[in-house]
């Protein structure tokens, strides 16, 4: 056997293993978004999960959307996400990435970050950070979100036109109408004035 068969090998083994890991974190993903501070449900919610396909290339990696799944919280804050798991024909040259989740209500922080350990149960870990001077607090099934106080903080809440999410409205009505509904809330126009 050649160096280069056993480098193409390798490399395809890497790849199919790539794949493979993402194939079997195919959710369900379910759990609860609440107020940080009041720790009141958030009813109405949106909660969207975002897959890509990179593909490798000479140049590097490119990523593309692949899907998009989305949810509105109940009166209690509790969603789910149905499992899914992306199909790669080509394994040789891309692998799937995701979900990214993307959780918003107008009115209170924005997160988006891969929180598969946190809605699939696999921690107990109690997570808290600062956005944007804001605190939120990850925990399994749990999601807490600051409420935003003014009309700045909410407008720097609004996603910047380089938003992995803006194309593809078919795929996130919900995210998009809630979106507007802020944006409108804001007196910006939705239709004119582009996300900064």
């Amino acid at each position: 056997m050649s160096n280069k068969t056993l480098i193409i090998g390798l490399i395809t083994l890497l790849f199919l293993l790539v794949n493979y890991e993402y194939a079997i974190a195919g959710g369900p993903w379910k759990g609860k978004i609440i107020d940080i501070e009041t720790k009141e449900p958030l009813e109405g919610a949106v909660v969207l999960a975002v897959w890509e396909r990179v593909y490798m290339t000479p140049a590097g990696a490119s990523s593309y959307f692949y899907e998009a799944k989305e949810t509105l919280t109940d009166k209690e804050g509790r969603f789910e996400i149905p499992s899914y798991t992306p199909i790669n024909l080509v394994p040789i040259i891309s692998y799937m990435r995701g979900p990214l989740f993307t959780i918003f209500k107008p009115g209170y922080g924005r997160l988006s970050m891969v929180l598969d350990k946190y809605l699939t149960g696999a921690t107990a870990e109690v997570y808290e950070m600062e956005l944007s001077g804001k605190k939120y607090r990850l925990s399994t099934g749990v999601i807490e979100l600051p409420s935003l106080k003014t009309r700045e903080e909410r407008r720097k809440n609004l996603p910047g036109s380089s938003d992995p999410f803006i194309d593809h409205y078919d795929k996130k009505k919900n995210y998009m109408r809630l979106l507007n509904i802020e944006r409108k809330e804001l007196g910006l126009d939705p239709e004119t004035e582009p996300l900064k």
